[in-house]
């Protein structure tokens, strides 16, 4: 187990006992020496898990970079952050009020929090709720041969018990037939009426709660609603001059922040689009209609952002003018509308090496011949990302990195993207000529501190 993230748990659950919260661990696949892998998501019973954010705040144990309010159970899921030795460590907290699936409550938190038994520096539910919530979630989700092996070792720490539960769950026939494979540790006749016993046992549920189901699909779709009107995702968008080393640190970026996150991308161009589609037709007619192997579609997507190559005039003001129509087109409906926004809404962690503004640095490099003025103006109607962070260094760091432009060249640049980040509220401009870990640690921070300054103004924090 990681130490510091089991460091963090520590704190957590010792912060939330001083608060008088109470709190339990819920079940898991193995025994409990082995089952907290806290590189996963740890499952909590808690007896109101709206106070946790504001204990976990006050205590400052740890920042909440991420906290997703789901449809009834896990009613919250936190994702906590805090520094340790130079990295970033994460922690997922799963946070439940009741053992509740499908919308039907099974056992509420009142009666799990009642039974808990100490273990080390924390507390877990008795065997018999154990089991029986174990029971429930893999009935519904799926049993295999280990897990029932786990549910054959609870059992046999409270055969009692468990028996009183599975009364309480299941018909007689049902509940005889599971403590016998409990028992004898042969699940063959459970597996084979797997089903039959899922369905036995909503049914039995639903007959108690008939709105339960009605409230499931109402909160989903509260929560999916939710999602998509203020997405969970973050998307970050990279400036600098060739040479500043975006793709580097978007790379550690993208790996050390992994775990705040359902899932990271990170892009040159945001999707297949007008303009990449008409550099690959170009591309296919230069080699005789057929693309050679090193003009891969990944490859593509990685250099179909970057300048013409030098000495090519611009467009006439006509191509320059529909060019400029599909950059527009590229960034905000191919790109964020059908890219990046639905991985926003995933929770995703969106890292983007340049953006609209490289056509305002340098225009002639995308052999732009038209307004500045007018380009601007529609980059008014580009979609703005969360963060905008401009990787700066000297002239002479950066023409000694890629001497393939002019030192003025070079210098006139950096002038310009400067210039460009006075126009972002959001924008964050880092001395890229540092060491490449302290570059990417003030990103890293810069991110994580936004992160947790939008979850605590959601959640009523500050």
């Amino acid at each position: 187990m990681n130490s510091s993230k089991e460091q963090l748990f520590r704190d957590v659950v010792t912060s939330l006992d001083e608060a008088g919260h109470r709190l339990g661990v819920l079940h898991g696949d193995k025994d409990h020496s082995e089952r907290y892998d806290l590189n996963k998501d740890v499952d909590l019973i808690s007896e109101d898990p709206a106070q946790v954010p504001r204990i976990l705040s006050d205590g400052k144990i740890a920042s909440i970079v991420r906290a997703f309010k789901g449809a009834q159970n896990p009613l919250y899921t936190l994702y906590l952050h805090r520094q340790c030795n130079g990295k970033p460590v994460f922690l997922e907290l799963d946070l439940w009020t009741d053992c509740r699936r499908k919308g039907y409550i099974f056992f509420d938190s009142e009666e799990l929090l009642e039974t808990r038994k100490t273990f080390e520096y924390f507390k877990v539910l008795s065997p018999e709720f154990e089991f029986a919530c174990y029971l429930i979630r893999r009935l519904i989700k799926g049993l295999d041969k280990d897990r029932a092996q786990r549910l054959s070792e609870l059992y046999m720490e409270d055969p009692v018990g468990c028996d009183i539960q599975l009364a309480r769950l299941f018909p007689r026939s049902e509940a005889s037939l599971i403590a016998e494979a409990a028992r004898s540790g042969n699940w063959e006749p459970v597996f084979y009426h797997l089903e039959h016993l899922r369905r036995v046992a909503l049914e039995k549920v639903s007959h108690e709660q008939p709105l339960g189901k009605l409230k499931f699909w109402l909160s989903q779709i509260t929560t999916r609603v939710r999602a998509c009107v203020r997405p969970e995702g973050l998307m970050v968008v990279f400036l600098g001059t060739d040479g500043a080393g975006k793709s580097t640190v978007t790379a550690r970026i993208e790996q050390d922040l992994a775990p705040a996150f359902s899932s990271t991308k990170r892009y040159h161009r945001p999707v297949a689009s007008p303009l990449r589609w008409m550099k690959r037709y170009r591309a296919q007619s230069d080699s005789g209609g057929h693309t050679s192997a090193s003009v891969s579609v990944a490859g593509m997507d990685a250099q179909s952002l970057q300048p013409h190559p030098p000495g090519k005039p611009p467009h006439k003001l006509p191509a320059s003018l529909l060019k400029l129509g599909l950059w527009w087109a590229d960034f905000t409906i191919f790109g964020y509308l059908l890219s990046v926004y639905p991985r926003l809404v995933r929770s995703n962690l969106v890292l983007l090496d340049r953006y609209y503004d490289d056509l305002l640095v340098h225009p002639e490099g995308y052999r732009y011949g038209g307004s500045l003025r007018l380009a601007r103006f529609v980059g008014r109607f580009v979609p703005h990302p969360h963060l905008v962070i401009l990787l700066d260094a000297p002239p002479e760091v950066i023409h000694a990195r890629k001497p393939e432009l002019t030192f003025e060249e070079t210098t006139h640049q950096r002038e310009m993207y400067l210039r460009v980040m006075e126009g972002y509220s959001n924008g964050h401009v880092v001395d890229a000529s540092r060491p490449l870990d302290e570059v990417v640690d003030e990103v890293e921070l810069t991110i994580l501190g936004y992160l947790a300054d939008r979850t605590a103004l959601r959640l009523g924090l500050r």
